[in-house]
This record gives C-alpha cells, structure tokens and sequence, in this order.
C-alpha cells in the first residue's frame, strides 16, 4: 500500500485545503459501482404471433401451444425464453440450434437442445435492450422462413399482463 502512494506524483493538482479523494484508480463496473438502477431495472415484452407462419423448420401446432407472450422480465430472458421456444418447436431441433448465433461473456444465458442422442448447450448474447431481443429474433426468424412470429406490440387476442408492466416501465422512463 505505501509503494503504491509514493509512485503517486504529488504535483498532479493544486493543493487545497481538503483534499478530494482520487478514485481514478478505482474500478468502475458492476462489482464497485452501487446498483442504482436495481428498483427500475429494464424489462420486456414479447408477444407470440400464433397466426404467423411457422415455415418449414417450425411445427405450426406447437408454435400455437406457446404462451401469448415472455415476460416482463430482463431482456436477455426473454430472449433466451423466445430462441429456446424456436428449438422446441422444431421440426430437427439440430437445425434451429445451428442457426442460433453464440454469444460470449456477462451473465450466463444458455438454450439446449436434443440431438444425435446428446443434450446441447449454447450460450446467448446478454442483452439490455428489446431493440437488440428484436433483432436478434428477427435475424433468426429470416433464417427460419418465419418472419412475424415474434412482436413487442400485442396481437389481436393478446393479454394484457405485460402491456401494463411495459406501460409502467415507459411511464417510468419518462419521468
């Protein structure tokens, strides 16, 4: 600790007469940074658009057996409740699995899948944002020759459970 204060130059500010702290050496993430935002924490909604085409990988009659929507929950478990959704409803479960793109890092959010007599895990981009969920889920629905099969709007025969939660979490992101 002290070799660590002689190193420190004192001539980097002008004296005063109560020095301030210098935290520039300190850290700043999740692990030192108070969780300020822990009460308003960010959740999505996901609406599943039972009428949309499931396309060739997708067997309609599960597609219609899913939720009405994921959530309201954190962005990166919507997300791995929608892409694991995809991999269930699979035709060949090895073929969904293969179109989904691996992620790296962060907080670990994984989707499986049976295959070859096996159980598979990959691990899915953490995210923060339903503006990233759509993207991604829309890039993987391209794939899947099933586009509008997932929506942050509700459908017409849609709950309204998560139309509320989002309703709050925009009134709060306005005030």
């Amino acid at each position: 600790l002290k070799s660590r204060v002689l190193m420190t130059p004192l001539a980097l500010s002008p004296p005063r007469s109560t020095p301030e702290p210098d935290l520039s050496s300190i850290p700043q993430d999740a692990a030192t940074v108070p969780s300020l935002g822990a009460p308003q924490a960010l959740t999505v909604c996901l609406y599943i658009n039972k009428q949309a085409n499931a396309g060739p990988y997708l067997e309609r009659r599960k597609v219609q057996q899913l939720p009405e929507h994921f959530g309201p929950e954190r962005p990166s478990a919507v997300l791995q409740q929608a892409v694991q959704a995809c991999i269930d409803c699979a035709h060949q479960q090895k073929l969904v699995f293969s179109l989904v793109k691996q992620g790296y890092g962060g907080e670990m959010v994984s989707v499986s899948a049976s295959f070859d007599g096996k159980q598979h895990l990959r691990s899915l981009p953490v995210v923060n944002s339903i503006g990233y969920v759509l993207r991604f889920l829309t890039k993987l629905c391209r794939s899947l020759l099933c586009d509008d099969l997932f929506s942050h709007q509700p459908f017409p025969r849609g709950s309204s459970a998560c139309e509320e939660a989002q309703e709050k979490q925009e009134g709060r992101m306005e005030s």
